[in-house]
């Protein structure tokens, strides 16, 4: 066996049904669209790390050991800890009120484990807020709930990416193991794997790679860090390229003469999770079809192309993330980037694209993808978030500190100071014109937690007009107002 663990032994290409191979992406397109990126991150101030690991090869790697902040990619590495707890007699579908007393008579005490893995606890996606709480306590995490956190569905009715499950993952955790959630993930899962350059605290990473934020105006600013606490479940590993190769060879290993494994054995909880539990979309191109779903931790995928994918995002402050991995090819890639939700799922695909379209012969061939996102129900809207939405949107028009304070929750100026908001906001105003505050005629509720406001524009059809969308927290606060033009 190869004394690197990304090395994997070579294996006849896997087939479709009707025996075609799938295609196997031309590795030196792949990286050369990763060098571009990288050259275009440094003109913005940024630092790529990327690595592309072929089956039996040595990988190509560009700052393969500096570390970073992997955000989301995190989840993979809770549902690990979880499978072993699992192993040793975790009953993931017993309610999280059972497993955690405290949490009784909050909203989401008959959620289970598994709903919280699967991203089917019906409460809202809340990636600003969260992304901001990291070093909150476990106290404060139930205090918060116990002041009433709105769930937007039922459990179990469809997918919706929430960090609050993970979370309460990390309690659980901790519950059952009498130790910290961090300690679980280091013994379980990190140190068995030989993983020495990932871990939780920036303390233990003097070399970590600066995040950024750059702002409305194209200026950098150094990304606030936080430390470790309850929201370390969702986003709060460190780790490097050259790690995160060892972490995908060993789910693509796992994969490799399943039946020889215990059923608790760390292989075999990677296999599970590589697992679909949770259809999310179908994506369509001319030339291909793509299932996205959700598993423990994971995203496993169908690529007509390409077979079996599974793969993870991360976004936090000053940090973006993705890898992904390729069992019926044997290849797995990551980048990270250190710019503020750096786009590396999109710079994953776009490379992957470009590969595939180097080994059919196109290499100029662009892929244009259409996607079908699975129906999803929700509770109904109450009054009162819809007034917070148009509140909100109103802003934009008209920005009033004290309505500012009243509505945003803790992020809102984290993410972007208020001068520099309000910059933004007068800017966008001007282009489209406005000045007449936005009325309930103009407002469409998405979920109980999320609206848009269009911008009326008689020369444009409805789907195109400018429009504002408002995102509340679990609280019913403002997260997010995004300006869609």
């Amino acid at each position: 066996m190869p004394s690197d663990p990304r090395i994997r032994s070579k294996k006849m290409p896997a087939s479709r049904g009707d025996f075609v191979p799938f295609t196997h992406p031309d590795t030196q397109a792949i990286i050369g669209r990763l060098e571009s990126a990288a050259t275009t991150l440094a003109e913005q101030g940024g630092t790529l790390a990327w690595g592309v690991f072929p089956t039996g090869e040595a990988g190509t790697v560009a700052n393969g050991d500096v570390p970073y902040r992997i955000a989301s990619m995190t989840k993979s590495f809770t549902a690990a800890a979880i499978g072993r707890l699992r192993a040793q007699g975790l009953d993931i579908d017993m309610p999280l009120g059972q497993l955690l007393p405290e949490l009784s008579g909050t909203s989401i005490a008959d959620r289970t484990c598994r709903q919280a893995l699967t991203m089917g606890t019906g409460f809202t996606k809340d990636d600003p807020w969260a992304d901001r709480v990291e070093a909150m306590t476990g106290a404060e995490l139930i205090d918060y709930l116990k002041r009433g956190a709105i769930p937007i569905a039922p459990a179990d009715t469809g997918y919706e990416y929430s960090n609050l499950g993970y979370a309460l993952l990390g309690l659980v955790a901790e519950a059952v193991a009498g130790k910290s959630f961090i300690d679980v993930v280091t013994a379980e899962v990190l140190a068995p794997l030989g993983l020495t350059r990932t871990g939780f605290d920036i303390a233990d990473f003097p070399d970590l790679m600066p995040g950024i934020r750059i702002d409305y105006n194209g200026h950098n600013h150094p990304a606030e860090l936080t430390g470790p606490g309850v929201f370390s479940p969702i986003g709060g590993v460190i780790s490097t390229v050259n790690d995160i190769g060892t972490w995908m060879s060993a789910h693509l290993n796992a994969l490799e003469d399943i039946d020889s494994y215990e059923p608790g054995a760390l292989p075999r909880i990677l296999t599970d999770n590589q697992q679909s539990h949770r259809l999310i979309e179908i994506q369509h191109s001319e030339h291909h079809t793509e299932s996205v779903n959700y598993g423990f931790g994971l995203q496993p995928r169908l690529d007509s192309r390409f077979g079996r994918v599974a793969c993870h995002s991360g976004g936090y402050p000053g940090y973006g993330s993705h890898m992904r991995w390729f069992p019926d090819l044997g290849l797995s890639i990551v980048v990270f980037g250190n710019t503020t939700y750096f786009p590396a799922e999109r710079t994953v695909r776009d490379a992957i694209d470009a590969g595939w379209a180097a080994a059919a012969g196109t290499p100029d061939l662009q892929l244009t993808r259409t996607t079908t996102a699975v129906p999803a129900p929700h509770h109904p809207v109450a009054a009162k978030q819809s007034e917070t939405v148009l509140a909100a949107a109103n802003l934009v028009i008209d920005f009033d500190d004290a309505i500012a304070d009243e509505l945003f929750t803790i992020n809102m100026d984290l993410d972007e100071p208020r001068a520099e908001r309000r910059e933004r906001f007068n800017a966008w105003k001007e282009d489209h014109q406005l000045s007449r505050p936005f009325t309930t005629e103009a407002l469409t509720m998405l979920t109980p937690l999320k609206g848009t406001v269009t911008v009326s524009a008689a020369a444009e059809p409805a789907a195109q007009a400018p429009s504002i969308t408002v995102s509340l927290d679990h609280l019913g606060e403002v997260q997010t107002i995004t300006l869609n033009s």
